[in-house]
């Protein structure tokens, strides 16, 4: 099977090299969960010797998201029509060699559709495969992912990323704000491209500035950078401010500095891992309806407290 596009997991890629009839790809949001479902998928229905040739007319055709033997199973579902849907299972393909099943953030699927997945999937006609691609693997039922083969999405080497960097499109970029997305990616691709992305910068430099003001022992700046009026902002700020004090407390084990603030790796690991402590509480209770305004100060107390209650 080719991989172009899919850098690193090697892992992955010899496990590919024995087909199956089930697959949980699984990964973090911008890990390449969605690249190397794409390539089993085209890989399945392409008619070539080299698999996906993206050149013979089922590759043409599932490129064009027209091919009939591909079924794309929205994650809302109801079981009615889900059963329907795999009526087409016991059926030969009409084109291709293979009927493919693709279950897109797998993880939101009903407890009633898992089930009804259950049986086709541990009996599955030869012809059939499935694709699941989730972020959770373990919100799958147990029953269900021990009938699949796992494949995780693996961290590409720091090296492999900074070359991949210096391709053309990124060549405006600044080399400073590349080595933060390198820093900040966790050694994926998707997630240093996001990184790069205007709204993400925008979003990175309210966490680097509270970061620095918790670090000086600023409290009016810090509520300058949490002033939000939408939950939904709030709520992806401080997701985004745990990753980064995660990052800067992951630098301190692997001696990485490139791209990060001095200020913030200053403050040591007890300190970090206090803050990251208190945000991880924080992300939680954020899942639910709450007040914007006494949620920002939460925060900005919560951090402060946790940095600065050994001084």
């Amino acid at each position: 099977m080719k991989f172009d596009g899919l850098i690193g997991n090697s892992g992955i890629k010899k496990t590919l090299e024995r087909p199956f009839h089930a697959y949980i790809i699984h990964g973090p949001k911008g890990s390449g969960k969605h690249t190397l479902a794409n390539i089993l998928t085209a890989a399945l229905v392409c008619e070539s010797d080299e698999k996906p040739c993206g050149k013979c007319s089922q590759c043409k055709k599932f490129q064009t998201g027209n091919h009939i033997d591909i079924t794309y199973c929205p994650t809302d579902i109801k079981v009615k029509e889900l059963r329907e849907k795999l009526k087409d299972a016991s059926y030969l393909p009409n084109d291709a060699e293979h009927r493919v099943f693709v279950f897109d953030q797998a993880e939101k699927l009903s407890t009633v559709c898992q089930n009804a997945l259950l049986k086709i999937v541990e009996e599955p006609p030869k012809h059939a495969v499935f694709i699941f691609i989730t972020e959770n693997s373990k919100a799958i039922l147990q029953t269900l992912r021990s009938r699949c083969e796992a494949l995780s999405m693996e961290p590409i080497d720091e090296k492999e990323l900074v070359n991949y960097l210096q391709k053309p499109e990124f060549a405006r970029i600044s080399e400073e704000k590349k080595a933060a997305a390198v820093a900040f990616s966790g050694g994926y691709i998707g997630v240093a491209k996001d990184f790069l992305s205007d709204e993400k910068t925008e979003l990175y430099r309210r966490c680097d500035a509270f970061a620095t003001a918790l670090a000086k022992k600023k409290p009016a700046e810090l509520l300058r950078a949490v002033t939000f009026k939408k939950r939904e902002d709030l709520a992806e700020f401080s997701t985004e401010l745990y990753e980064y004090f995660t990052v800067h407390l992951r630098s301190l084990k692997t001696g990485s500095t490139t791209g990060l603030n001095a200020d913030v790796r200053a403050l040591g690991p007890r300190r970090l891992v206090s803050i990251c402590t208190r945000l991880d509480d924080i992300n939680e209770k954020l899942r639910f309806n709450v007040n914007t305004s006494l949620f920002s100060t939460l925060i900005v107390s919560e951090c402060y407290s946790a940095c600065w209650r050994y001084s």
